[in-house]
């Protein structure tokens, strides 16, 4: 069975006056985004009316991680709202997405991914002048080159000429966010822009977490591997969200 965010049948998305997910107007400031009737199609699918609206928010964000999910309906998100199902697990989609709220949101605290940072082929941990934690002017980080056929190397990650992390898992590169992963999305954020109108250059080392310290992106950059491990992880745990989903064993 499944629970639509919106009603299928409903001729006009803007219709609010119908039964929905969540508020998707909701009244100036802190309430619940999971609306009454929402809640009580969980309590009574599940036959639990100790779940909560704070718990329903979570198994939304678990199923939205869910591959036979995003699978099924790859086509739909790309032009409607997001059709929720009822999965035969609803704790495990809980704390799943309890775990990667968790993650996602408290990007700038999460532990550093142990990588090893190379500064001039030495081990450095902040002790090298700030330069060497600098991304060079109007040049781009970049993935590693393999030494042999010149090939790129992701378990490489390049900061500049003279700093590198290296030994990244593969499983830093499974987690993506619009085709990209979040370290390459820092390859392409985290750059030199020049403002044509107003021929200003965006530093990205001006950045306040690492203006002052600027070893502090080389912590950012592991805090984002850590994030892209974890969920990874975290999605090949989660269990069929459909209940007719085929799905080979883990």
């Amino acid at each position: 069975m499944t629970v639509y965010s919106t009603p299928p049948d409903l001729p006009d998305m803007a219709d609010l006056s119908q039964p929905t997910l969540v508020d998707l107007a909701p009244e100036q400031g802190d309430g619940d985004n999971i609306t009454d009737w929402c809640l009580e199609e969980f309590r009574a699918h599940y036959r639990d009316e100790t779940i909560t609206k704070d718990d329903i928010w979570e198994y939304l964000y678990g199923v939205m991680h869910a591959p036979d999910w995003r699978e099924r309906y790859r086509f739909d998100l790309q032009r409607n709202l997001p059709r929720v199902p009822f999965a035969p697990d609803f704790e495990a989609f809980r704390r799943a997405g309890r775990k990667l709220m968790d993650l996602h949101i408290n990007y700038e605290t999460v532990p550093e991914w142990e990588l090893t940072c190379l500064v001039d082929d030495k081990p450095d941990e902040g002790a090298s002048d700030p330069d060497a934690y600098r991304i060079a002017p109007h040049k781009k980080m970049r993935w590693g080159k393999d030494e042999t056929d010149k090939s790129e190397d992701r378990s490489v990650f390049m900061v500049n000429d003279r700093c590198r992390l290296v030994d990244i898992p593969p499983e830093a590169h499974e987690y993506t966010v619009s085709g990209r992963s979040p370290l390459e999305w820092a390859i392409d954020s985290l750059r030199w822009k020049l403002d044509k109108p107003s021929q200003i250059d965006h530093d990205p080392n001006g950045w306040r977490a690492w203006a002052d310290e600027p070893f502090n992106l080389i912590r950012h950059l592991r805090r984002l591997v850590y994030i892209s491990v974890e969920t990874a992880r975290t999605v090949k745990s989660l269990p069929p969200s459909l209940v007719d989903s085929k799905r080979d064993p883990l």
